[in-house]
């Protein structure tokens, strides 16, 4: 017989949002893994003691929280989802007949609260995971990646002729006293030519060019190539401990090198944290002169490989010729001494050459050196730190933390962009992609503190049915309805 469904829905008294959320939604092991109520004392500031009540800060983090692992960009279509879904409305704390908040409250809560309260949500994710054990410690990963803007390259219109420039140059004056060491990183990579013990010797693109919409945003080449498009850096610092707790994370414009934040960063971790680590490993962007000489002055292992330029040229490299340390000179392989010949204070480097008399008439010039006044050899003045990071590549704990890092922060990345929006960002300007890269990032370790939690009730369950004689299925549903039961057993 052919069925006929018609639409008669009957008004319905004895019902209970509670009751239609199964004991093994997600959201429950999301409340049950961590009390939001701190977030009143962070944004308690904001707010008046007169007028009308706001939006709970609670309920503005558990809808960021719900944008987070449903993959939901738009505030407008998160609304929308917490207003038909029972597992977010119960989330939320709001009833069958409650109208939720209105989408537009989203973006003028976040304005007013601005970074410095989802750093410090951030934070308070970490110091969760750090006491259940989850922050180990004792080594420090890097990396970074590209998030593209939500801004167009072919915007891009001349600096001078940007109507805004004041607005750009007072961004970050708030960051001032009494700002967290962290605000006033985001304020020191802000795009901004940093200069080394080197001047440029290039024009950059943002320097005579601004995307209006996007004014932070720089050119960048994206991962899996083509033409240039506006983007950040997005960096982490990832704990080396099991669980890949990510310990910091930075959003940089893209003209912002991948490796020039790092020791910045291990010293806003390891003053954070009140950590130790004994390694810090990195790929070979990271790896250069200063980034190895901070790391170990800082007393930390610097695991950086380091870029081979031995070959960008025909002759012979410099690790052909051995130093000797007694008369402070280098000899070449054909035994010909190449003595100081100057110090180099601004590069920082010492300048050893040889004789242009014996070099013009050596048989192996050719091979060696194409100059008239012979062969040049710089050393650095930090030259036994990189010996140092030399020696550490040969021994089998640099290689195991080598093969480590390709597994610990890479996927994180990996994570985040294919089921939390970090293809690109939704927001602009820095503070707000940072907003959007920290909150991304909490969420990442607000997922390892769930499954840690659930880790710890499997083992409680299977012990305690053990003393009865009982073994149930392992599964998730089991530990969920078995909770109140097991609950009251352990007392």
């Amino acid at each position: 017989m052919l069925g006929h469904k018609t639409r008669d829905f009957r008004q319905h008294v004895a019902i209970s949002l509670d009751d239609l959320v199964p004991n093994d939604n997600f959201y429950r092991q999301v409340e049950q893994s961590i009390d939001l109520s701190f977030v009143r004392d962070l944004a308690g500031e904001f707010y008046s003691n007169i007028g009308r009540p706001s939006v709970d800060p609670v309920v503005f983090f558990k809808l960021q929280l719900i944008a987070f692992f449903e993959g939901i960009r738009s505030e407008r279509q998160l609304m929308e989802s917490v207003n038909l879904n029972l597992a977010q409305r119960w989330f939320i704390g709001y009833d069958l007949d409650e109208p939720v908040p209105d989408h537009s409250s989203l973006s003028k809560i976040r304005e007013r609260y601005g970074l410095e309260v989802f750093q410090q949500f951030f934070e308070h994710i970490v110091e969760l995971c750090n006491e259940t054990g989850l922050v180990w410690g004792e080594e420090l990963y890097f990396d970074s990646t590209k998030v593209l803007a939500n801004a167009n390259i072919r915007g891009m219109i001349n600096r001078a002729d940007f109507e805004t420039q004041h607005h750009l140059e007072q961004l970050f004056e708030r960051y001032g006293e009494g700002v967290s060491a962290f605000g006033k990183l985001v304020a020191k990579y802000n795009g901004e030519r940093l200069i080394g013990i080197r001047k440029p010797h290039y024009q950059r693109i943002t320097d005579d060019q601004v995307c209006p919409i996007d004014p932070d945003a720089a050119p960048m080449h994206p991962s899996g190539g083509g033409s240039a498009v506006l983007g950040y850096h997005d960096h982490y610092v990832v704990d080396g401990g099991k669980a890949r707790i990510i310990l910091s994370a930075l959003v940089t414009p893209a003209s912002i090198m991948d490796n020039t934040p790092i020791l910045d960063l291990v010293d806003w971790v390891c003053s954070r944290w009140k950590i130790e680590p004994k390694l810090a490993a990195g790929d070979a962007k990271y790896g250069t002169v200063p980034n190895i000489v901070g790391l170990e002055e800082r007393g930390i292992k610097a695991y950086l490989p380091t870029s081979d330029f031995s070959k960008r040229t025909k002759y012979y490299p410099a690790k052909f010729f051995q130093y000797d340390c007694e008369k402070d000179q280098y000899v070449c392989p054909q035994g010909q001494q190449l003595p100081l010949h100057s110090r180099r204070k601004t590069e920082q480097v010492i300048l050893y050459r040889a004789k242009a008399s014996v070099c013009n008439a050596c048989l192996m010039k050719g091979e060696c050196t194409g100059s008239k006044s012979g062969r040049h050899i710089f050393r650095s003045f930090f030259q036994d730190y990189l010996d140092k990071a030399e020696a550490y590549r040969q021994t089998e704990a640099y290689q195991k933390a080598m093969r480590k890092r390709s597994v610990w922060v890479e996927p994180l990345f990996g994570e985040a962009k294919e089921f939390h929006r970090l293809r690109r960002f939704r927001l602009r300007r820095l503070l707000k992609v940072n907003i959007e890269g920290v909150m991304i990032a909490a969420g990442q370790n607000l997922k390892r503190l769930i499954k840690h939690n659930l880790s710890i009730l499997f083992s409680f369950l299977k012990s305690t049915f053990s003393k009865l004689n009982y073994h149930p299925i392992p599964t998730f549903s089991t530990a969920c309805i078995s909770l109140r039961i097991s609950y009251h057993l352990s007392t």
